[in-house]
This record gives structure tokens, sequence and C-alpha cells, in this order.
């Protein structure tokens, strides 16, 4: 078992725009309301780097900056987690190469690794601090949760998770149907160092994960989007119980104290 605290926290997507609008929400204080897809543009990064930056770095670091809140990014460790990546610059890639003379554009191919947002953090911010990037298909974010969990608890530090995915396009999307783009981020911590605790466990068999009714049902199709039910629970004023998909074989066993 793994114990962390949860002392920042920040998401983003369509209709849920900030933590303030997304904390009504998931409390029931507020419906949820449909909107388009917010355009983030951190203003963080320099003004070349923001230009050559694909849409999902700019997710990233959108709601990583925001769960920061202020702390110095240089005492921050980094998990990126993605299930995807980069769809549009895979597809435009594999369009070039499908084509003649199959030429592939150095800034896409800059965006396409999988290390692209956690590069575009390290120049934003000048952290040294130690960077993760992973992916575990739908179970992304629990895979990405225990890393960061782990590393806050043995290394006693503070970890930012910073959690994305977009919609790919068609053809592509037919395969991989994301119905709507969300990021978000949450600043783990050693216990004892912020008011709610988290402790997670893995633990074998499919996860039975209790959705929030306040959010759309469509919003479970992006692997990055199982942080609100841990955040919904968080919320609670009482402790709470959940499951969050890990593998076929496993899940993500998580007891919320507020």
């Amino acid at each position: 078992m793994i114990d962390v605290c949860l002392t920042g926290q920040a998401v983003l997507g369509p209709g849920l725009a900030d933590w303030n609008s997304a904390r009504d929400v998931l409390r029931g204080a507020t419906p949820y309301v449909s909107g388009p897809a917010p355009e983030p543009a951190p203003g963080l990064l320099p003004p070349t780097e923001r230009r050559r930056a694909s849409a999902p770095v700019r997710w990233a670091l959108a709601v990583a900056q925001l769960a920061l809140a202020g702390r110095d990014a240089e005492a921050v460790a980094t998990v990126f987690v993605s299930c995807g990546g980069d769809g549009m610059i895979t597809h435009q890639i594999c369009e070039a190469l499908a084509s003649a003379p199959g030429a592939v554009s150095p800034t896409r191919f800059h965006n396409s690794v999988h290390n692209a947002p956690a590069g575009y953090w390290s120049i934003a911010t000048r952290t040294h601090a130690a960077s993760t990037s992973l992916s575990g298909f739908e179970g992304s974010f629990a895979i990405g949760l225990l890393e960061a969990a782990t590393q806050a608890a043995v290394e006693r530090c503070h970890v930012l998770l910073v959690a994305y995915d977009l919609p790919y396009p068609e053809p592509m999307h037919a395969l991989w149907p994301v119905a709507h783009p969300f990021a978000a981020a949450l600043l783990l911590a050693p216990p004892g160092a912020g008011p709610g605790a988290f402790r997670l466990a893995l633990k074998p068999g499919a996860a039975r994960a209790a959705w929030p009714s306040a959010i759309p049902a469509s919003f479970q199709s992006n692997p990055a989007s199982w942080a609100l039910p841990l955040l919904a629970a968080y919320l609670r004023d009482a402790p709470a119980e959940l499951e969050l998909p890990y593998s076929g074989a496993s899940h993500l066993a998580v007891s919320v104290r507020p």
C-alpha cells in the first residue's frame, strides 16, 4: 500500500473550464453544461516554443501550471501520462510517409515523441527535477497515479501527475473513439503534507468503477478523465473507496480520506 496527500489539482475539458467549475459540478452544486473544447494557451512557454507546441502539449502544460499553484517547479518531479500521445501529429506523419517524396516535417517529428510535453515543461520552467512519461492504454491514468504516488512516498517529495488525451482524427478515430478532449493534473505529496489522503493498492480483477453521475458517461472513453471519479470522491465529506481501471487482470484500489 502507498499513502499520499493531494495538495493541488486542475482539470480541463468541454464544460469543465477550470477547477472551480468542475468542483461545483462534481459536488452536484451546479449541473454539467456541455460546451466547446477549450483552447489553452499556456503563457509560461516562450514565444518560439509556443508556436511549435502541439495541442496536447498546450493542454498538458495548462493543467500542470494551474495545479502547481505557484510552487517552485524546480523542486517538483513530474509524471506525464497519455494513452495516445499526439494523434494529430501521428496522422500527419502517416499522411506524409504515404505520399511522395515521403518527407516528414522536423517540427512534426519533434512533437511526435511521447515525452514532448515533458520536454516543453522542462524548457518552460527550467527545471532539472526528475520526469517520467508513461502510456498504459485504458489504464493510463491509474498507471500514472501509481507511479507518481510511489515517487512521492519513497522520495518524500512533491510529484506532479499530468494526464491528457485528445481525440484522434479520422480514420484512426474509428479505431480509438475518444469522445472528448480532457486533461487533469494532481500535485501529490508524502503523507501529512495536506488535508486529503489517498491510499493506493494494486489488486487482482477488473475494476468496478463508479462513474460520477454528474459527468456524462461519454467522458469515460478518454483515459485521462478517470481522474474525475477520484476527484469526486475526494470532494465528499466522508471516506470513500473506489476502483480505477489498470489492466484487464488488475485494478487500482483507492481509499480516499478527506
